[in-house]
């Protein structure tokens, strides 16, 4: 497969010039049988056309219209010719804007039926990671501008099915209000790091504006009550909501997410100290969400530490769009490495330089090695792991191996030099 060498220059144009040779093009490469029109960082859209034995791609920066309004715009001119079906066409638009609120790349894909010439194209959108947000932006397509907060509840009016999992009214009062100033801590952690850090702008509106509190459902695992703010207290009981969402919820195939994610506070303190991702159930509305789980271990970690891993957590969910297992296949393992990365880039913001050199450390160190380290840990010596340390303020030992072994995997990342190469030293890592 050879991709046109030239063609992949960025070029500059207006949304006219960019349509007419959309369409020009497309019409001349009548062996097409992929087509790719993809949102690419800073403003950017890639354009491919598959061919067997041939792929050309061309990149384009449209200088006087937003990229997405483009790219969708892009969709009409094609539909007539390619052609596509009404459905298809209409369906595209919702997709990719779905994509977009969880902050990655859409990409749509475009490609030519098996069956008799004339017949719709069949068409999908594909989330990548990256960030899809530019100036450019129009106001519609922009970072999702907060319009209130998801944690701003009335606590004195509490839906029957959230009261019932207290002896009284006062004790969910009591514990309810704990839980959201667990969440606004973390929240406002997450906040201080991705301050300023373009890569973490989405992530960082996901978390504002997506967000809603949650509380777990006791002796069921998998199972919450979620509370929206400004809603009316919804007055059924729990055993009404359950039977509401058996039926609701079919067991087995790809259920989709609600847009809607869930902050689970644990006011016990406990031992666990890093937030974690995982699918639930969601009894308020009957249809299955994501879960960020926040602990009140009883060491706490560093504020900038509970940032970074928050936004890498929230990061995980965005990337989750159905309920089900995600297949372990090269795409997975291409995301799991973007993941990475996005980890690495606020590592690099906030802990600077004292990062860097211990990435430097443990690259010199697989250099000299030729190979993975046995002793990873023996690497730092006391001056690094002294300056790593104060770069987030101070740490423990536990969590100073934890950034420790973030950057030992940022050194083979460095090492192999190639995203593709890290995600396949991932799944082989993985087992």
């Amino acid at each position: 497969m050879t991709t046109g060498g030239s063609e992949a220059d960025l070029r500059t144009v207006t949304e006219r010039e960019f349509l007419d040779e959309l369409v020009a093009v497309t019409r001349e490469r009548v062996a097409t049988q992929f087509l790719y029109l993809m949102a690419q960082d800073d403003a950017v859209i890639g354009v491919q056309w598959e061919q067997p034995g041939v792929d050309h791609l061309r990149r384009y920066q449209v200088r006087d219209a937003c990229p997405h309004c483009v790219v969708l715009d892009a969709v009409v001119a094609l539909a007539p010719m390619l052609p596509l079906d009404v459905l298809r066409a209409a369906r595209t638009g919702p997709q990719y804007e779905t994509v977009l609120r969880t902050g990655r790349l859409p990409h749509l894909a475009f490609a030519r039926p098996a069956g008799p010439p004339g017949a719709s194209w069949l068409g999908d959108c594909h989330a990548v990671d990256g960030d899809p947000h530019s100036a450019a932006d129009c106001p519609r397509h922009a970072v999702p501008r907060p319009t209130g907060d998801p944690l701003e509840l009335r606590l004195g009016s509490l839906p029957r099915a959230v009261r019932e999992l207290y002896p009284h009214d006062d004790a969910a009062t009591a514990d309810l209000a704990q839980r959201l100033r667990i969440a606004q801590d973390w929240r406002a952690d997450a906040q201080a790091v991705a301050s300023g850090i373009r890569e973490a702008a989405a992530t960082w509106a996901f978390l504002r504006t997506s967000c809603v509190l949650g509380v777990p459902v006791p002796g069921v695992n998998g199972l919450v009550l979620t509370l929206p703010p400004g809603q009316a207290p919804d007055d059924r009981p729990l055993a009404e909501l359950h039977a509401a969402t058996v039926r609701a919820v079919p067991t087995g195939g790809q259920l989709p997410y609600q847009e809607r994610a869930c902050l689970l506070p644990e006011p016990t303190p406990g031992t666990h100290r890093m937030p974690a991702y995982a699918g639930a159930v969601d009894l308020t509305a009957a249809a299955p969400v994501r879960t960020l789980r926040l602990p009140s271990p009883r060491r706490p970690l560093s504020t900038t530490g509970r940032g970074v891993l928050l936004l890498y957590e929230a990061r995980h969910a965005m990337g989750r769009h159905f309920a089900s297992a995600p297949v372990r296949d090269a795409a997975y393992w291409d995301s799991e490495a973007a993941l990475n990365v996005f980890e690495f880039t606020l590592l690099e913001r906030v802990a600077g330089q004292h990062y860097q050199e211990a990435v430097a450390a443990y690259l010199q160190a697989l250099r000299r090695e030729g190979d993975l380290l046995a002793r990873p840990h023996k690497v730092l010596d006391r001056r690094r792991r002294k300056a790593l340390s104060l770069a987030f303020g101070g740490l423990d030992d536990e969590e100073l191996h934890l950034w420790a072994s973030v950057a030992y995997r940022n050194a083979i990342l460095e090492l192999l030099g190639d995203l593709k190469a890290f995600a396949l030293h991932l799944r082989i890592q993985a087992g």
